[in-house]
């Protein structure tokens, strides 16, 4: 097993007599897109600031490809592409004249180096335009080639598709996965934009008032332990709610005589046997799918991010 990139350690963040941030711990590991939500105000951008350095730890550790960013901040942060909020840009420089600039503050940037990145957020044809005449989707892509440019192990970004029409949302999809995949870094992602994260990432974290809620993958239906709804359809529904509330759960909904449980996958294995061998004819079991919208919703119980 792969050694976690970015690792956050009971990370602690106080202003004042607030308590910030509770013992934040979680890891992302190289070639995989996380993702970090939250309601507003839950600590996201303030967790953010804290791994590149803007802002300080109260107490807990952030490590970057082992390197500790409050011990040995230069070591770390070199493994680093970030942006934070929006791209810093200059508006009177081109796009390739930007890159030309921040390549100068990394070390073995070449000029091939910035054609390719240019090419991968498609801005080669406007790589002679001034950012001034950009659009904000434009301006974020270009970000993103900034960010780049230096070959991180960990690109943390907030809010990475603000600002792009649906083409350009899939675009800038596509690209990070590809990234990831293919250069094998640890991206991590804040979004408000919930059915996309569901797209791209592969695991997720939900922080609340500071506190971590969970750690899940994204696609879980495939996990014995992670419970969901499924709807049995069987041939005496009053008859199987009394058998299944006296023998497996302790909540049972009936709907249109369709029972209706939240169970794991083990377990409505386990359902289906029992109400066979009880004399039951089962006619259909069918998986209700939990969007990421409805699994941070539950997390957060309703808190809009």
């Amino acid at each position: 097993m792969q050694e976690p990139m970015l690792s956050l350690q009971k990370v602690n963040k106080m202003i004042g007599r607030n308590h910030i941030i509770r013992d934040l711990s979680f890891d992302v590991n190289p070639g995989e897109i996380f993702g970090f939500l939250g309601p507003n105000g839950a600590g996201k951008t303030t967790t953010i600031r804290m791994v590149v350095g803007l802002t300080g730890i109260s107490s807990g550790d952030i490590r970057i490809n082992d390197f500790s960013i409050t011990k040995d901040y230069k070591n770390a942060i070199q493994y680093v592409g970030t942006i934070v909020e929006n791209p810093e840009l200059y508006p009177y420089l081109t796009a390739e004249k930007n890159l030309l600039h921040y390549a100068r503050m990394s070390k073995n940037v070449t000029k091939e180096d910035i054609k390719q990145r240019l090419e991968l957020v498609r801005l080669s044809h406007v790589r002679d335009q001034k950012v001034s005449r950009f659009s904000l989707g434009m301006k974020q892509r270009l970000g993103i080639a900034q960010a780049m440019l230096h070959n991180p192990k960990v690109l943390i970004l907030d809010e990475p598709t603000n600002g792009l029409d649906p083409a350009g949302v899939r675009e800038m999809r596509d690209y990070l996965r590809k990234v990831a995949k293919e250069e094998n870094i640890a991206i991590l992602v804040s979004s408000h934009l919930l059915s996309e994260m569901e797209l791209m990432c592969d695991r997720f974290a939900i922080i609340q008032n500071g506190k971590l809620v969970k750690v899940e993958e994204v696609s879980s239906e495939g996990q014995m332990d992670v419970a969901s709804f499924y709807r049995i359809e069987v041939d005496e529904p009053n008859k199987a709610k009394k058998l299944l509330l006296d023998k497996y759960v302790d909540e049972v909904g009936l709907d249109d005589e369709i029972i209706r449980v939240n169970v794991t996958k083990e377990k409505i294995g386990k359902i289906i046997t029992f109400l066979t061998n009880n004399d039951m004819t089962i006619y259909e079991v069918i998986r209700e799918k939990q969007t990421l919208e409805d699994r941070f919703l539950e997390a957060t119980e309703g808190e809009v991010s």
